[in-house]
């Protein structure tokens, strides 16, 4: 069942402009890990604000992450007026996501630590990423007699 809710993802995925395999995974990692995480938050705290908090970090890093990712996928292949474009997404994502994480806090009563923990899911799964690459990297070591 897995498989095939990966399979269905990465397809979706490279149909939106996820070319890059690596750029594709992370994401699909991360709408997992996201999705994953709020509905064991959300059932674990019997839907409290705890749960809810958790789940609206997760959203808002994820978002966050998809348009960081189509960026860097489309301006690697722009010459002229990178630096503005990249410059101009930097900014507008982090002022709506300053405002919207603001929102939460100061009128919907959001917990900022279950926002925290939200949006704390990128860093995992970055960290995660970063280790499966290493390890299958890692050349095996033999018993010392191959030399």
């Amino acid at each position: 069942m897995l498989q095939v809710l990966v399979k269905r993802i990465d397809a979706m995925l490279y149909r939106r402009g996820f070319a890059v395999t690596d750029a594709r995974r992370l994401m699909r990692n991360q709408m997992l890990l996201a999705a994953g995480g709020s509905a064991v938050a959300c059932l674990a705290t019997g839907f409290s604000g705890w749960g809810f908090s958790f789940a609206a970090g997760a959203l808002i890093i994820s978002i966050n992450f998809w348009w960081l990712s189509k960026a860097a996928q489309e301006l690697v292949q722009v010459k002229q007026g990178a630096t503005f474009t990249l410059l101009t997404l930097f900014y507008g994502r982090l002022l709506l996501t300053a405002v919207s994480i603001a929102g939460l806090v100061a009128w919907a009563g959001a917990s900022v630590y279950g926002l925290l923990a939200g949006l704390s899911t990128v860093v995992l799964n970055a960290a995660l990423w970063g280790v499966l690459q290493i390890r299958h990297k890692v050349p095996t070591v033999g018993k010392g007699k191959e030399a």
